[in-house]
């Protein structure tokens, strides 16, 4: 009975110990690289990566050198059923991007978020510009940066951005390099695709994101409740 008892503890304490697999959701830009010239317009689309999370909204914030670009168009994808609306800063190079799920459809997969359509200024310095993305990987209760929402946690689960390094050529020659916004390859809605214009229109802003610490602390406790309960079984 004792050895019974011993391996029962034994089995139950490797599966606490065992790390529980965590959602990482990704934001990205596509293309991340390129070069283009004065005055040439081109697109970047804001890519979202799930990772498997169920989510129900996100916020993407990009930061550009308005001295070098012009930010005329948003597109917004079609991975979420309603995109409350963008905001294009040309005074502080800001990018303000939301999408929200249904009540009744969360999204999870890989898609496009938006796509953004720019232009080189004809005065832009040549060199190397960045556009990337506003995150602070250690702070998930920030909720003016990009984040990624959990379905029904409200846990920002977005881990990784991937940021655009680009050059401004010397070249006189436009370039395309629009790539086709990606299908909803998830579980969700796929909504209407709407354009909002390059001028400043009001967004939602998303709820604030909870902690993996809270989250853990819940699995934990959950866990010792179900322990205890198994014990007080092999005890009868």
């Amino acid at each position: 009975m004792r050895l019974k008892f011993f391996c029962l503890i034994l089995i139950l304490s490797v599966c606490l110990i065992s790390p529980a697999a965590v959602l990482a959701a990704t934001l990205s830009l596509s293309p991340s690289t390129g070069t283009f010239n004065k005055n040439c317009p081109f697109s970047l689309d804001i890519i979202l990566d799930t990772e498997g999370a169920q989510t129900d909204g996100t916020d993407a914030i990009l930061i550009y050198d308005n001295s070098r670009l012009t930010v005329n168009s948003i597109t917004a994808g079609a991975i979420y059923s309603d995109n409350p609306g963008s905001n294009i800063d040309d005074v502080t190079g800001k990018i303000t991007v939301s999408g929200l799920a249904s009540v009744s459809q969360a999204f999870s997969g890989k898609g496009t978020l938006a796509k953004v359509n720019l232009t080189v200024k004809d005065s832009a310095p040549t060199g190397a510009t960045q556009i990337k993305f506003d995150f602070d990987a250690n702070d998930k209760t920030k909720t003016s940066d990009s984040n990624v929402v959990e379905k029904g946690t409200v846990v920002d689960v977005l881990s990784q951005v991937t940021n655009g390094n680009y050059t401004i050529g010397s070249g006189t020659a436009c370039t395309s390099s629009s790539p086709a916004i990606l299908p909803n390859t998830g579980g969700g809605n796929q909504g209407a695709v709407s354009t909002p214009s390059a001028t400043e229109v009001p967004f939602k802003i998303l709820p604030p994101a909870g902690t993996e610490k809270f989250t853990f602390t819940l699995a934990i406790v959950g866990s010792v409740l179900s322990v205890l309960g198994i014990l007080g079984l092999a005890l009868l």
